[in-house]
């Protein structure tokens, strides 16, 4: 839940400082209002792919595999974007900033962030079970929201250290991912009721059969006398 609120309230506060983090390379404010609307759209599309991919019979004891990757291709993608503006460590871009750069990068991590979150999502409702789904999302939440406003009040106007810190967030997210251990709990409960709704069936439909038996063997009985 740390992981998952930490990169969405960080990912949700960077999008939102788009204007003051792309001022410095001559973007405009509605050309940065672009790349925003593009970096949510991608965010959809990414939870859409990556929530029907861990839908699949071999991804769904694998969430963890998915979350990791998700995060490590943002990681990537964020890192690409900062090597296009100015950062705490280069007064000047080391790529050339066109728009078809940044416009890459960020749909590139608003993908990858976004197919992460359904998934985090997942697993934290298979790791709290019994608790209902509906406390592990507010948790999950309330760490977003936090670290949003944190970032928002600590950095509205500093677009060089609100890149380091997501960076820095995506990083501890990806080591708190790999060291987390993800229970499949709800699964092998429903597991468990579908086996014995089976089981109970086929009880039902073998003491269904002396009785279908028994009439059968009548009626041929009848017809022979």
């Amino acid at each position: 839940s740390t992981a998952g609120g930490i990169i969405a309230g960080t990912f949700g506060a960077w999008t939102g400082l788009f204007d003051t983090i792309l001022k410095p390379e001559n973007y405009s404010e509605q050309q940065s209002g672009w790349f925003a609307f593009g970096t949510l759209i991608s965010c959809i599309v990414g939870g859409l792919c990556f929530g029907a991919l861990a839908d699949t019979r071999y991804f769904q004891r694998r969430l963890k595999i998915l979350i990791v990757l998700a995060f490590i291709c943002c990681f990537l993608a964020v890192f690409f974007f900062e090597l296009s503006v100015h950062t705490v460590f280069n007064d000047k871009p080391l790529l050339h900033s066109t728009s078809l750069i940044i416009g890459l990068s960020v749909a590139f991590a608003g993908f990858f962030q976004g197919a992460a979150l359904p998934l985090i999502y997942e697993a934290m409702a298979e790791i709290m079970f019994p608790l209902p789904e509906s406390l592990s999302a507010s948790i999950l939440l309330q760490w977003l929201n936090i670290t949003a406003l944190i970032l928002l009040f600590i950095a509205p106007n500093r677009a060089k250290l609100i890149n380091l810190l997501v960076l820095i967030a995506l990083g501890t997210s990806i080591i708190m991912s790999l060291l987390a251990r993800i229970t499949y709990r709800r699964r092998d409960e429903d597991e468990r009721k579908e086996c014995e709704k089976e089981n109970e069936q086929l009880l039902n439909s073998d003491n269904m059969d002396p009785y279908q038996n028994q009439s059968i063997s009548q009626s041929q009985y009848g017809s022979i006398s």
